[in-house]
């Protein structure tokens, strides 16, 4: 079975997250980790598995650059607006 090291390309069995391992650590109990530079996050090496190519991206084939810039734009409105509902929420106690 293959090695996960540095510059590898790996999935996170969690969530399909996929990026390339730019950096190991082995904390002191022999924990092991890698860091991934699509999410900027330390995941445990037994969490991953290694992959040969990154996955396609269907959803965004055959859109022009315009029609993704008004995807991404109505995406951030819906963010936006959850987030305002958040912040207008007020915890008892």
């Amino acid at each position: 079975m293959a090695e996960i090291v540095e510059d590898s390309l790996v999935r996170y069995k969690g969530t399909g997250t996929t990026g390339k391992v730019k950096a190991l650590k082995e904390e002191d109990d022999g924990q092991k980790w890698a860091y991934l530079d699509s999410t900027g996050l330390y995941y445990r090496l037994d969490t991953l598995e290694l992959i040969d190519k990154p996955p396609e991206r269907k959803e965004l084939e055959g859109m022009t650059l315009e029609q993704i810039q008004d995807r991404f734009k109505q995406t951030q409105e819906m963010m936006d607006a959850a987030k305002m509902q958040d912040d207008n929420l007020e915890t008892g106690g």
